[in-house]
């Protein structure tokens, strides 16, 4: 079935042509990505506790956080029309802890909804101290990349009461451009 598009619709009635029910019915818009089943369901589940501030936590080595993350702080502005960003600290250095911890404070503090990327604390030993600053943490764990183990260690080490739930992603194929068998 072919879509109609407002052109088509103008020359069927320029031609006196009735169009047909099934074409009535595709002149709807296409769904949004935002009524995804889904994304309705990732938001719902991270909105069971109130936070202003989310941090976005991988459990094992390799969990890529930032696209989750960013995918979060705009189903904040769509679903919630909060204003929202992501800090990307996935490589953050001890120097500049405290630093970035006042900075989260300040934009949650002027009304803002942060989502924080990090990487697993077993990678960069500052996700654990800032995941604590934050008032939720949603751990990301890799399909047959992530133990048991280095999950419940990361849950005692942020702490479970700050954990607002877990997503698992599945691994990435290797792209024709990849040679090196990563995921």
């Amino acid at each position: 079935m072919t879509r109609a598009t407002v052109d088509d619709v103008t020359r069927i009635r320029a031609n006196d042509k009735e169009p047909s029910s099934t074409e009535l019915v595709a002149l709807g818009p296409p769904p949004s990505a935002w009524d995804d089943v889904r994304l309705q369901k990732l938001w719902l589940g991270v909105e069971r506790r109130e936070w202003r501030s989310l941090a976005v936590l991988g459990a094992s080595a390799s969990v890529e956080t930032i696209q989750l993350s960013e995918l979060l702080a705009q189903l904040a502005w769509r679903y919630r029309g909060q204003a929202s960003g992501v800090f990307d600290l996935r490589d953050l250095g001890m120097r500049l802890v405290d630093y970035h911890v006042r900075e989260m404070q300040a934009k949650v503090e002027s009304g803002i909804r942060l989502v924080v990327s990090l990487r697993s604390v077993f990678e960069n030993p500052t996700a654990a101290s800032i995941a604590k600053q934050t008032d939720a943490v949603l751990l990301c764990i890799v399909l047959g990349r992530t133990s048991f183990k280095s999950a419940e260690e990361t849950i005692a080490v942020v702490g479970h009461d700050r954990m607002v739930g877990s997503i698992v992603l599945s691994r990435r194929a290797p792209t024709n451009h990849s040679t090196n068998g990563q995921w």
